[in-house]
């Protein structure tokens, strides 16, 4: 079976979403093969998930004095500072040979992205529960859900999907390196925790490549994860870029959707249709 994959280009943070879900749409239309892509963002940006309220969740002013993007993802979960890390994105679904479940789709992909750390000499554990409840903040690293990767029990990757027509968009953060005090900083803090001791418990609940001894540059990184599942589901990569079509659509979404504050600071639907990528509901 033949899979696409584009390899690591570094956008902006509206491009990036834009990007994925040009992607999700032209494949649901048959127009697009199953997809791995990954990516980096420039400049460094926070991502909130579908339903998060960013005034409740949120430090916009430390955001905007630190230079950082803002998005909303497409998909669920927590707010995610996409700086030292790759990003990858999936784009396939149960006519690739996925499984037609949210939990099973997550354990599929994670499997792949474990044999890839097994490339480095390390062993990732596959979370097996939903994420914790007694969370204090909306940052997606607080806690592992279904079969996210930890290493010593502490979470390296973070995931997030949208489920269409038995067909899915993950994209997930994998992290090169980690400094909490920088996700700190753009989160708002219970006033029941002080600064230092939410630094303190996310540096116990989160790892990193370079907190293990691994440096490699996610270009490295992108390629072992490519072989991963070409050696797991013996899929066929050729490597391809946007085709015209998803080009066209990245750019309406950049302008309608991931740059527009109705979309990026409203909490959850209330986004004015574009008449063309069909995601809002």
């Amino acid at each position: 079976m033949s899979w696409r994959v584009i390899p690591y280009t570094v956008n902006d943070p509206a491009r990036n979403m834009a990007i994925d879900e040009a992607i999700f749409f032209t494949y649901l239309k048959g127009l697009a093969p199953p997809t791995l892509r990954f990516y980096g963002w420039e400049p460094p940006t926070v991502s909130i998930g579908y339903f998060q309220d960013v005034e409740r969740e949120i430090n916009l002013s430390n955001i905007l004095a630190k230079g950082y993007g803002l998005v909303r993802r497409p998909t669920g979960g927590r707010a995610v500072l996409h700086h030292h890390e790759l990003t990858y994105a999936v784009i396939a679904g149960v006519k690739d040979g996925l499984p037609d479940n949210l939990i099973q789709s997550y354990f599929y992909i994670s499997r792949a992205l474990t044999a890839a750390f097994e490339h480095f000499g390390l062993t990732a554990e596959l979370h097996q529960a939903a994420a914790s409840k007694n969370i204090t903040t909306g940052a997606c690293f607080e806690s592992p859900s279904w079969y996210e990767l930890k290493v010593g029990n502490r979470k390296l990757v973070g995931s997030a999907q949208v489920r269409r027509e038995r067909s899915l968009l993950q994209h997930g953060s994998i992290l090169l390196d980690f400094f909490a005090a920088d996700l700190g900083a753009v989160l708002r803090i219970p006033e029941t925790e002080s600064i230092n001791a939410f630094i303190e418990r996310l540096n116990q609940k989160v790892n990193s490549l370079k907190g293990l001894g691994v440096l490699v540059q996610p270009q490295e990184l992108a390629r072992v994860i490519t072989d991963s599942f070409q050696g797991l589901y013996q899929y066929e990569f050729i490597e391809s870029f946007l085709t015209e079509a998803e080009e066209e659509l990245v750019n309406e979404l950049v302008v309608t959707k991931y740059s527009n504050p109705d979309w990026n600071l409203t909490r959850g639907r209330l986004v004015p249709k574009t008449g063309n990528n069909g995601f809002e509901e």
